[in-house]
Parts: C-alpha cells; structure tokens; sequence
C-alpha cells in the first residue's frame, strides 16, 4: 500500500516521525514522509481561485500543491500532530487549510449535513494520530476534530487516535497496521 506520513516539525524532532516510518515500512508499506511547516507553506489567502481558477490547484502554486497531489495519489493518508488545546499543530493545520483544493466548491447534504462535494472519485484511507501531553478532554476534542474534518473528504475509512506520550507509538501500533491490513 502506498502510504503518504504527513507530520510536524515536532513529530520529526523528538523521533516519532521515525517511528512511524519504521512500522509502516516494515509492515511493507511504500511510504513517503513529508514534514510540514508552516513557514513554507503560505496561509490560504481564502481566494477560492483553487475552486474557480484553477480547480483542484492553489492559486498560491508553492510546496502545499505537490503534497495535495501526493495525497490522492496515496492509498492511504497518516497524519501526525501534536494535540495543541485540542486542535491540531500549526504546522498541520496549514497544510489542512490549503488541501481544501482537494474538495469541491459545491455543497450537498451528506449524513444529514451540509458538506462539500468531493472533487474526486475517492479519497485515501485517513489515519490521524495526535500526540503530547494533553488533557484527556483535549485528547476527545481532537479525535472530533479529525471526524469532522473528514466528513468533507469522506475517506474509505477513518482512524482517528492519541497517544499521551511524545517518545512511543505502542498505544497507536496495532489500530494503524489493522485498519491498512483490513483495507489492503
């Protein structure tokens, strides 16, 4: 399975990110790993010109565009942030800003709510990890926070989970290689 790792600067300092490349990679995944930030990738101006313009592409045209397109290229999508008041880091949350490119400027009702269309046939599994020191009412708000968002993406399947360490992913291990075995 082709496996996109999407993570903070944080997540590649303290060797998370490294951890995760190492489980995915000797499950036999072909991963590629991308460690955002915020720096270099530019706010959305919320100009809609990847809606109107240039659909499916930011207008903005720096690194966010190349990794939009790598996610729906990839089966499967992992994202990991630090849980930051229950949201996620800013790093992250820039990209997810600027990955609305991916979705339809169009609206329906989906599961009883008004959502985005989907620009695209499917959208890759979605597995969004979150880490830190958080509250367990942070750690809840940020697993919502993951469902919602993936109601406009509406990804095959969705894991959504934390782990309240910084050093290990032992919490996280056996959901993540279950949900990818059960979806190869």
């Amino acid at each position: 399975m082709n496996v996109l790792l999407l993570c903070d600067r944080e997540s590649a300092g303290n060797g998370l990110r490294g951890s995760f490349l190492d489980l995915l990679a000797n499950a036999g995944h072909d991963v590629t790993a991308v460690t955002l930030s915020r720096e270099e990738i530019k706010p959305c101006l919320g100009c809609f010109g990847c809606w109107v313009k240039t659909p499916g592409q930011c207008v903005i045209g720096d690194e966010a565009n190349s990794i939009a397109e790598k996610q729906m290229r990839s089966d499967a999508v992992m994202l990991l942030s630090k849980i930051t008041y229950g949201g996620f880091s800013a790093d992250v949350k820039s990209f997810l800003d600027r990955s609305i490119q991916n979705i339809a400027a169009y609206f329906e009702v989906y599961k009883g709510e008004m959502r985005h269309k989907m620009r695209y046939a499917r959208f890759p599994i979605f597995i969004v990890a979150g880490y830190g020191d958080a509250s367990e009412s942070e750690r809840q708000a940020f697993i919502r926070l993951a469902q919602r968002n993936a109601l406009n993406m509406r990804p095959a399947s969705l894991l959504a989970l934390t782990t309240q360490s910084d050093g290990t992913i032992e919490e996280t291990r056996r959901p993540i290689l279950e949900l990818l075995e059960a979806s190869a």
